[in-house]
């Protein structure tokens, strides 16, 4: 997969569109022949489409995805096709070709399946609108949870521990399991003032346990990089099989690997987190706590007066641990 980057990409759909007679029909070339999958890219004549196909013995299903304006995904059985029209962005284009075929290092079972789950992680983030990386707010919200995944989730839950991670979905909570979810709030002030963005943030129905960790990043030096972060949980020995769905979450929260030189002036560390068990003697709303006709709410928790909340680490790893671990804890 050496030399596979989107401007590679970009020059062999050039050359094999300046190449070819306008006539009607398309010429297509090989990608990868030492891989399992058949790959191919594709411009197609008249219409100056271009094209990626795989074909698989997988059962895709029939499908159609719309990427973006002009960028669609076809599965008809085990046929994949990504199609960009002229009036596409050619360089996404190409920066999407090059990071599904990077995806498949990391697919090695089923792996055209896995490319329609990485697709589809791409409609999910380019259905947010046009993109030119993640703002300092954002980036500062993602590097939070990523510590939270890195420093709590993997190590106290063990195998399986990414599927919790669900922030990147737009879910109520950034971490949520059967009994037990966290709601990640990553602040760069030293403040105890907390924003609730929505009633359904801090709603414990149908939780054994919720907690709100809150942590205060300080820009330093000699901190962390949002892409030295995200290269660390890639490769935490705990993820195990799970590298591909962390690989599309990243991508459902706007991280894209084609961006990560945006990121590198800013680097932090973890000065504080803190971690509050929301029961019922913490300071929330509700949705049932809404009066008739409104729709939402937004507030603000004054972390200083919920120091009855608090628990620690340890006893943070006895809320999430599996239920055997849990009994064990406890004897």
């Amino acid at each position: 997969m050496v030399g596979l980057t989107p401007a590679a990409l970009r020059a062999m759909f050039e050359a094999a569109q300046a190449g070819e007679l306008r006539g009607v029909g398309g010429t297509r070339r090989r990608l990868l022949p030492e891989h399992a999958l058949d790959i191919f890219v594709e411009v197609r004549f008249p219409d100056g489409e271009w094209a990626l196909l795989v074909s698989s013995t997988e059962n895709l299903g029939d499908r159609e995805l719309v990427l973006a304006a002009g960028l669609t995904c076809r599965c008809r059985e085990g046929r994949l096709e990504v199609v960009a029209q002229p009036t596409t962005d050619r360089h996404m284009f190409c920066v999407l070709l090059a990071d599904l075929l990077n995806h498949l290092r990391w697919a090695q079972h089923r792996a055209a399946t896995a490319l329609v789950a990485r697709l589809t992680a791409w409609q999910a983030m380019l259905g947010r609108g046009p993109r030119d990386g993640l703002s300092r707010a954002e980036s500062i919200g993602l590097l939070g949870e990523l510590l939270v995944l890195r420093d709590v989730v993997l190590p106290f839950t063990g195998a399986g521990a990414a599927k919790s991670w669900v922030g990147p979905t737009g879910a109520a909570q950034d971490f949520r399991a059967e009994d037990w979810a966290l709601e990640v709030k990553s602040v760069s002030a030293n403040t105890l003032r907390c924003m609730i963005n929505g009633a359904g943030q801090l709603d414990r129905f149908g939780l054994r346990e919720l907690v709100l960790v809150y942590q205060v990043l300080a820009r330093d030096d000699l901190g962390v990089t949002l892409g030295a972060l995200v290269e660390e949980v890639r490769t935490h020995p705990a993820l195990g099989a799970d590298r591909p769905l962390v690989d599309n979450l990243l991508l459902q929260a706007g991280w894209m690997d084609a961006h990560r030189e945006r990121y590198e002036r800013d680097r932090y560390r973890l000065s504080r987190r803190y971690c509050y068990r929301v029961r019922n003697d913490f300071p929330v709303l509700a949705p049932t706590d809404l009066p008739h006709g409104v729709l939402n709410v937004s507030y603000s928790i004054d972390l200083s007066t919920c120091a009855h909340a608090l628990v620690d680490e340890p006893a943070l790893g006895d809320i999430l641990a599996p239920p055997p671990n849990r009994e064990r804890s406890r004897a």
